[in-house]
């Protein structure tokens, strides 16, 4: 069964496979970005044996940082950004949150590890992740100053990417 989920955030983001993070920290100080540290962060996706969640093109996943969050994602179309709708909760023990997850039945568990750190510009997130696969910024906002931030950074909106890690 297919809930639309309603009253919930809309998050709009693009990501950019970055060679050098020292250029874009540089830029991000240069214009005057408000920086908000850095965190190892660990995300445990979760879903049925059978995939059935990423089949409606959900997604379910506990995250620990900044903060220990469990968060329900559903995806929107979109050609330009990676858009989801966003149901987001603060958790206070994720390992216990984990635990009833396993016992309703997502018993699959995906993880993910990697070195984030945050910014602020324009009333836009940007975040420098750190991945085995490489090094990432990730830009979130709304649509116009996602793109005013692209550009700000010197970065070219062809090369974005809308896919998840």
């Amino acid at each position: 069964m297919l809930y639309l989920m309603k009253n919930v955030n809309r998050e709009i983001e693009i990501k950019f496979e970055i060679k050098n993070p020292n250029l874009i920290r540089k830029a991000l100080k240069n214009l005057k970005a408000k920086f908000f540290g850095k965190v190892f962060e660990k995300t445990i996706r979760f879903d049925t044996p059978n995939d059935d969640l990423a089949k409606i093109g959900k997604f379910l996943r506990i995250k620990t940082g900044f903060k220990n969050v469990i968060t329900l994602k559903r995806k929107i179309e979109s050609k330009k950004f990676k858009e989801r709708e966003e149901i987001e909760l603060e958790i206070s023990d994720p390992k216990k949150t984990e635990i009833i997850l396993k016992n309703l039945g997502f018993t699959k568990a995906r993880i993910m590890e990697k070195y984030r750190e945050k910014w602020k510009l324009n009333g836009t997130e940007i975040v420098i992740d750190k991945l085995p696969m490489g090094n990432f910024i990730e830009i979130e906002g709304k649509e116009k100053s996602i793109k005013k931030v692209v550009n700000l950074l010197g970065l070219d909106f062809k090369n974005r990417l809308v896919c998840t890690y």
